[in-house]
Parts: structure tokens; C-alpha cells; sequence
């Protein structure tokens, strides 16, 4: 009885052994497969981000080779593998508008930009998409240019800053939008670093297109000042002083062109009026009595020829008893002093040099109105009369 007993406990204690010896491998080979798979999805997972990022690498070469179709295309299959990257949404919206699909590229930037409100990045595209709706978007762009201007960059913002500041000041120019352009085109200029020239004489001819004269003469000098031959800034200084009619110191800056530059059909007209100009005034300091007076009889003589010919072009009597057209009046005036305004006279009296020159100046300007504008030297004298009486910024 007790041999039977022992060998029941025996049998008893070998499947007890047997039970947990397969509950064990059972674990085991669970542990195995949930690591196996593990290992699976881990590989498979790593597969679609592997693949989503070639497909990202190849929207970006198309785009940055100039082919926005293909980059669309491929941004496309990168968001098959990672639909919610919202990088591969904002290079696909970018994708979008550059083939002219501007609706669809704008619901997923501001559906990104609800995430991200601050971004520079987003905005910027949004201001150029808005750019391109013509006039009724441009409420559109002026915020969103305002927004990626202030915006977060995470490289270089104040490099980013300017550039999109510029672009936003052509983009106000471009669309004749003065007021906003003027005030965005001082801002360039004053967060324009002196020591970089090349934004210093594009900060200046954004000035030039704006007609703000004397900050764009500043704003060359400021480049002359570190490179005294720089030709772009050497015409910009010249076209400034020109406009404000400081003739002398345009012909300086455009004196100092190279001959072919000075030739060049966008220059040479301001070239040649403004060495006109210093030829025949008589007011530039330093001249001799005998020299201001041989300018302003020649002037007279000048004008009163030009306002001669003007009126017998328009059928007009140019010297009658009772004036009455401005052109008319202008030569009486003349007319009543031939004496007091010979060189000779005014070698004498110096005096009547004022009183001399604003006769010529009448006579120049109401020939101009009657006829047109003048070339050559009447024009260069149109012109010294024209800016001793304005007022130009």
C-alpha cells in the first residue's frame, strides 16, 4: 500500500512538472511572437517612414529643379506614408499654388496655419498666393505679408525679415499702392544693415521707384561712402540729385560712370541735361561777375527765341502792345528791359541778374505749356527754373 501510494504522489508531482513545463514554453513562445511582431511593425513602420522621406527628397529636387508638377506628385506619395506630417502638407500646399491650383494650396495652409497662427513661413506663402489674386486680394496680402514679416522663423529672421520686406515693398509698387509702399520701403531702408551693399542700393532703388528722392540719395551715398566707384549706387545718387534738381552734384555722380554707362539710354538723357545745366547757370557759386552775367544774356536770348518760335507755331503774335496769352506776356516782359539785360548791363548791375533769369524762366515755362516741352539746352533752362521754384523731397 505504501509502494502504490508513493507512486501515485510521483505521478502526480511528474504532471504537475509537465503542466508547468508547457505553461512555460507557452509563455515563452508568446513573449517570442509578441516580439516578433513587435520587431515587424517596428520594420514595417520604419519601411513607410524610409519610403515617405524618399518621396519627400524627390518633391523637393523637382521643385527646387523648377518642375512644380512632378514635386506635386511626389509630395503626394510622401503623404501616402505619412499623411499627417504637416512639413509634407506645407512643401505639397507650396506644390499646389506654384501650378496655379491657389484654392486648393490655401485650404491646407490655413488649416496648418490654425496650428501654427505664428508662423512666418505659412504666412509668406499665403501673402503670395494673396498676391496674385490681383487688387480685391490685397487686404489679404498686406496682413498675411504684416504676419510672416512678425512672424517665428526658426533660421536666420532678421535675413528672412528683410527679404520678405522687400518682396512686400515690390509687391506694393507693382500694384501702384504709394501709400502703403512708401511707408514700407523707409522701414527696409532703416533695418538695412550699412555694412551690406548689396541690400543698401536695393533698400535704394526701392526709394527711387517710390520718388523719395532724398532718402534714396542718402541711401547711395551711404554706399559711396565705403566704395566711391560703385556704378549701380553712382546712378542712383545721379538720378536722386536730378530729381531734386542739385544738377551740380548729378553731373558729379554721373561723371564718374565709365563712358559706355554714361551712353546708356536710361542715363544719358539725365547726363547730358544736367552738364547742360552747370554750363548755363549763372547762380553756382564761384563764378566770376563776367560769367554770371554771359549766362543769364544768353539765357534771355535763349528763351526769348524758344517763346518766339512757340508762338509762331501756334498762329500766335509774339511781340503785341496789349498781351494777352501767358506766352505773350512773358516775351512783353522781356520786351520792356532789352538794355537792363544785355551782358554788358549786367556786368554793371548784378543786381538785375534775379529779375533777368526769372523773365527767361517765364518764357521757357509758358512756351512749354503752349507747345510742349523743349530739348536740349531750353530744356536744361526749363528745368533750372522749374527746380529753383519747386519744392522736391
Amino acid at each position: 500500500m505504501a509502494s502504490s501510494s508513493s507512486s501515485a504522489a510521483s505521478a502526480n508531482q511528474l504532471k504537475t512538472h509537465s503542466r508547468e513545463a508547457v505553461l512555460l514554453v507557452t509563455l515563452l513562445l508568446l513573449l517570442l511572437l509578441i516580439i516578433f511582431t513587435a520587431f515587424v511593425t517596428r520594420m514595417y513602420h520604419k519601411k513607410y517612414h524610409v519610403l515617405a522621406d524618399e518621396w519627400f527628397a524627390r518633391g523637393e529636387a523637382s521643385f527646387q529643379a523648377g518642375d512644380a508638377a512632378a514635386a506635386l506628385n511626389d509630395y503626394r506619395n510622401a503623404m501616402i506614408y505619412s499623411p499627417a506630417n504637416p512639413n509634407f502638407q506645407f512643401h505639397l500646399a507650396r506644390s499646389l499654388a506654384a501650378t496655379g491650383r491657389n484654392d486648393e494650396a490655401r485650404a491646407y495652409l490655413l488649416n496648418l496655419l490654425s496650428e501654427s497662427p505664428g508662423s512666418g513661413q505659412i504666412n509668406l506663402e499665403l501673402a503670395r498666393i494673396a498676391a496674385r489674386g490681383g487688387p480685391k486680394s490685397m487686404p489679404d496680402a498686406l496682413r498675411y505679408y504684416h504676419a510672416a514679416i512678425y512672424g517665428e522663423w526658426e533660421t536666420d529672421p532678421i535675413g528672412m525679415r528683410w527679404q520678405i520686406r522687400r518682396e512686400f515693398c515690390e509687391y506694393l509698387l507693382n500694384n501702384n499702392a504709394m501709400n502703403q509702399a512708401e511707408a514700407e520701403i523707409i522701414a527696409l531702408a532703416d533695418n538695412t544693415s550699412p555694412d551690406n551693399l548689396e541690400e543698401q542700393k536695393t533698400a535704394g532703388n526701392l526709394l527711387l521707384r517710390a520718388r523719395l528722392w532724398s532718402r534714396a540719395l542718402q541711401q547711395f551715398q551711404t554706399v559711396l561712402a565705403t566704395d566711391p566707384n560703385d556704378q549701380v549706387a553712382l546712378v542712383g545718387a545721379g538720378t536722386a540729385a536730378f530729381q531734386l534738381a542739385q544738377h551740380p552734384q548729378a553731373a558729379g555722380y554721373f561723371n564718374r560712370l565709365p563712358p559706355q554707362l554714361r551712353e546708356d539710354p536710361s542715363v544719358a538723357g539725365m547726363v547730358d541735361t544736367s552738364n547742360n545745366i552747370v554750363l548755363a547757370d549763372p547762380f553756382l557759386l564761384g563764378l566770376s561777375a563776367e560769367e554770371r552775367a554771359k549766362r543769364t544774356a544768353n539765357a534771355v536770348t535763349m528763351a526769348e527765341a524758344r517763346a518766339t518760335a512757340c508762338a509762331k507755331e501756334t498762329g500766335e503774335a509774339p511781340h503785341v502792345t496789349a498781351p494777352t496769352s501767358p506766352l505773350q506776356k512773358a516775351v512783353a516782359a522781356s520786351d520792356a528791359a532789352p538794355a537792363d539785360w544785355s551782358e554788358r548791363n549786367l556786368r554793371a548791375h548784378p543786381e538785375r541778374i534775379d529779375a533777368a533769369m526769372a523773365a527767361a524762366f517765364d518764357m521757357e515755362n509758358a512756351a512749354a505749356n503752349q507747345c510742349g516741352e523743349a530739348a536740349g539746352l531750353d530744356y536744361a533752362l526749363w528745368l533750372l527754373g522749374r527746380g529753383r521754384q519747386g519744392g522736391l523731397r
